[in-house]
């Protein structure tokens, strides 16, 4: 299963018009987008579903919860009684709470009261989850586990409760890995394909998070490449911005070749290289990227799950990729040198808000059912037990 979400259901339309930046982010556009990416997963033969769907299909009771977290007033009584009316609520009214968490703002003497003489005016505040629209953000596939992140904005704990809550409904379990305090973990950082993992850590992601994901790694990839970003550019966040992986071949940005790199295995760690070294050690054929093939986000492929990274192409038995129309022009022709079946799809709306087509798409291990209904009879067994 992989996990896609249309950004206008997380984050209300309106509300993008204070997003920063030009050319101007359109929020219906990226709706488009994520539909055409959604499709084209179909016709590969992959099982696309969004995290609002998963999270519509829970518990009441689990929904309830995440509700009454969600909501929040200027008023403690305010805010005990909106709890209480959340429990006469049916799931399909739930769920948008969870996702925009709205909150009552009260201006007393405002304006003389609204609602009458002697009352406070009051509001409505929204905080959607808008981080979801990447679900990549926000946990690590580690080959058959699952390690929910720490991002380092704090106010993203919310989006993180929210997913790890869709991930227990899917599998029927918790996470086996959670991240502590002080440490951090964006899922962006991790990148898999092909018994290869290669973890970056830097600004986002703390060097010591590779002890919690070590042994997970280590048992489903066998080879494990530890690089560490020095250069730590805002505008490119994570790893998946600036390396690529799939089977048996690295897309890297040029400048970080010479980043410094270990490569795990089961035996002793070896000494620190290159990265470009690193790669080539295991046997990965590297292809540098360009300043401006990164900008286009040409590392941001999503190589399709399956027996090998990318997974098979209707037709065919080649491994299969998705790469925007933005940065095709590159990798389509390096691709297709690696018998990788491409498919080009429009992305230059979610490229607007620094995502790539990997950090919008997130795999899920060991599903319980094909059905999102299904994830209720999961948690209350796994609950049972």
């Amino acid at each position: 299963m992989v996990l896609i979400q249309n950004p206008t259901v997380v984050q209300p339309v309106e509300t993008s018009v204070f997003r920063s930046g030009r050319p101007a982010y359109d929020p219906v556009r990226a709706a488009a987008e994520s539909a055409a990416v959604r499709a084209a997963l179909t016709d590969l033969g992959v099982d696309p579903r969004a995290p609002s769907e998963i999270l519509a299909a829970l518990p009441r009771e689990v929904l309830l919860e995440l509700a009454a977290r969600a909501v929040s007033a200027d008023d403690d009584a305010r805010l005990s009684a909106a709890r209480d009316v959340l429990r006469d609520w049916s799931v399909p009214a739930l769920a948008p709470v969870v996702l925009r968490q709205p909150r009552l703002l009260l201006e007393p003497g405002a304006g003389g009261g609204v609602i009458g003489p002697g009352q406070a005016d009051e509001s409505y505040a929204l905080r959607p989850l808008a981080g979801l629209m990447f679900p990549r953000d926000h946990y690590v596939d580690l080959g058959g586990a699952v390690a929910v992140g720490r991002l380092r904005r704090r106010e993203r704990a919310r989006e993180t409760v929210v997913m790890a809550a869709v991930l227990r409904g899917l599998r029927g379990r918790s996470a086996e890995v959670r991240v502590p305090e002080p440490l951090f973990l964006s899922g962006g950082d991790l990148v898999t394909c092909d018994g290869v993992a290669v973890l970056g850590t830097g600004a986002r992601t703390s060097p010591a998070v590779w002890g919690l994901l070590r042994p997970h790694l280590l048992a489903a990839f066998g080879r494990v490449v530890r690089v560490r970003d020095e250069l730590r550019r805002p505008g490119e966040p994570h790893l998946d911005h600036w390396l690529g992986l799939g089977p048996g071949i690295a897309l890297v940005a040029a400048d970080r070749l010479d980043a410094p790199a270990v490569v795990e295995g089961y035996g002793a760690a070896s000494r620190e290289t290159t990265l470009v070294d690193a790669l080539r050690t295991i046997e990965l054929a590297v292809c540098p990227l360009a300043p401006e093939m990164v900008a286009a986000f040409a590392a941001g492929v999503f190589f399709l799950p399956g027996a090998r990274c990318g997974g098979w192409a209707v037709g065919g038995d080649e491994p299969a990729a998705l790469v925007s129309t933005a940065s095709a022009p590159w990798t389509e022709p390096v691709l297709s040198r690696f018998g990788v079946y491409t498919v080009a799809v429009p992305f230059d709306e979610h490229h607007k808000q620094l995502g790539s087509l990997h950090r919008a798409l997130n795999t899920v291990p060991g599903v319980l059912a094909d059905d999102p209904g299904q994830v209720i009879s999961g948690w209350r067994q796994n609950s049972a037990g």
